[in-house]
């Protein structure tokens, strides 16, 4: 009796799955297990981490099944690598450890699995450990409204072990029961389309796209279109790095050869002609209008602009890189983007920022080659490489407090918006404020504008916040103060501080 999988012959029935969830909750180790004990078998190539889609083959109660799995980085700053794998797959699996419970990275990773609307599983790993306890961390994911089968919910879940293997091989059946509950199907004989989870660029191989392959079967010959970058389809890899001529859907596969980095997110389409892929990079290609990017200071007084390149290993560590930059502010400095490109760093990385101070050039996963390290030596350009994207944030944290200017006497040190006048007596002024930007010290000098216009000067004799005196009130602190000033200050007006060198 034919079972309903193989009912109809052009329906491929290889389910594609996401692991997602918290940084060290055991992601990587549970799917280490499962490709060593299960990962189809192909002595080529081998797998390799930059391609983050594994293919492997379950035998369980109704037979061999052949799965792909995508692995994704937990770390905060890897989100929208995690988005991209929830809409490039069937299923996810939530990973929760059971020492942990829900952490922020796993309320994230739920979010995004939601958004992309599949059906998804709970694994809850390290059940080996002495500190696990499965009670406590189903109450953990059942308090942040993942409810659980048997438990008030409809969400599996499982208890696993990356390590012994506990509970794997019913991971993988539920994976195969859930793909047949929801009707987890693709034609492998439609028109082709895939979703591009990562890109990259290698000095010997060139751009690459590894892509999920959602319908149809790609073959040896034509095009590959992915936005306005194009590759001629004269190789094409499986998920160990081995050369194969068709892959079909629901399988991962690699391109190489496109004359663009290809956006990681975008559709995959094939053609036939060279004229026809052009016609299509064409109509989405837009002129590009180089531009900083980053995050600026706001505020008075000098800022100095610090001029960065990134570079990294894959255009989504690329793009993970940008969000954790994005969260580095410093008073007086100002960072800006000048290019971000996936690869090592050469010459032409430190070129565009001879004659400009400060520079640098920070690569995630990367290496300098020696001529690009002798030219940034020379021109007195920084180079910092790190494998831990935190790290490298942290390192520039710490590298642009060298470039805060020295304010000048006069200059404008912090504004404070007044938000209420309580009294006055004689030239003595009771107000409540906050301040809008930089810091208010006791004893400032005090320019007072209202409406953009200058109507005083005046010095703060009193400062408080929580009804205590203190020396200084910092950017978004709420506070009360006198004000010795000849002329009238009224709620709305906006008083600025005079930096006064000591």
């Amino acid at each position: 009796m034919t079972s309903p999988r193989s009912a109809n012959p052009k329906e491929c029935h290889q389910p594609v799955v996401a692991i997602v969830g918290h940084i060290d909750h055991g992601k990587t180790t549970l799917l280490d297990y499962i490709r060593k004990s299960a990962v189809a078998a192909k002595e080529t190539g081998g797998i390799t981490q930059r391609v983050s889609a594994y293919e492997v083959t379950h035998t369980g109660a109704e037979g061999e099944r052949h799965i792909t799995f995508i692995d994704t980085p937990g770390h905060e700053a890897f989100q929208k690598m995690r988005a991209r794998a929830g809409a490039a797959a069937d299923i996810a699996i939530l990973i929760v450890a059971a020492d942990d419970g829900v952490k922020p990275q796993t309320l994230e990773a739920h979010k995004a699995i939601l958004e992309a609307g599949i059906p998804f599983i709970v694994a809850f790993t390290k059940i080996d450990k002495d500190t696990a306890s499965l009670d406590r961390a189903k109450e953990s994911v059942m308090k942040n409204g993942i409810y659980l089968e048997g438990l008030g919910g409809d969400i599996s879940f499982v208890g696993v072990s990356g390590k012994t293997g506990a509970g794997v091989s019913e991971l993988l059946d539920l994976i195969g029961l859930t793909a047949d509950l929801h009707s987890i199907t693709c034609d492998a004989t439609k028109e082709v389309e895939g979703i591009v989870i990562e890109s990259a660029r290698d000095p010997k191989a060139g751009i690459s796209a590894t892509v999920i392959v959602r319908s149809g079967t790609i073959t040896i010959g034509g095009f590959a279109v992915i936005g306005s970058a194009m590759a001629p389809l004269r190789t094409l890899e499986d998920f160990t790095g081995a050369k194969v001529t068709e892959i079909s859907c629901g399988k991962p596969a690699r391109i190489t050869g496109f004359d663009s980095e290809p956006k990681v997110g975008s559709i995959l389409s094939i053609v036939k002609t060279k004229k026809e892929a052009e016609k299509l990079t064409d109509e989405v290609r837009q002129p590009t209008q180089a531009k900083p990017r980053g995050s600026a200071i706001e505020g008075g007084g000098k800022r100095t602009l610090v001029r960065l390149a990134l570079k990294a290993d894959t255009a989504g560590s690329l793009e993970a890189l940008e969000h954790e930059l994005a969260k580095i502010s410093e008073e007086g400095i100002e960072l800006h983007i000048v290019s971000g490109t996936v690869g090592p760093i050469s010459d032409n990385d430190i070129r565009p920022f001879i004659g400009f101070s400060p520079a640098i050039v920070l690569g995630f996963n990367v290496k300098a080659d020696a001529s690009a390290k002798d030219l940034a030596e020379r021109q007195r350009i920084t180079i910092e490489t790190r494998a831990i994207i935190y790290e490298l944030g942290d390192w520039l944290k710490e590298e642009i407090k060298k470039f805060k200017p020295e304010m000048e006497e006069g200059a404008i040190s912090g504004t404070a918006q007044i938000i209420k006048h309580f009294s006055s007596s004689g030239a003595k002024h009771v107000v409540g404020g906050k301040v809008l930007t930089g810091i208010i010290h006791l004893k400032d000098q005090v320019l007072i504008h209202r409406r953009g216009i200058e109507v005083g000067t005046g010095k703060v004799v009193n400062l408080q916040t929580q009804r205590a005196d203190v020396g200084e009130i910092t950017e978004g602190m709420e506070f009360g103060a006198q004000i010795e000033s000849k002329a009238d200050i009224v709620a709305g007006d906006t008083v600025s501080a005079l930096f006064k060198k000591t």
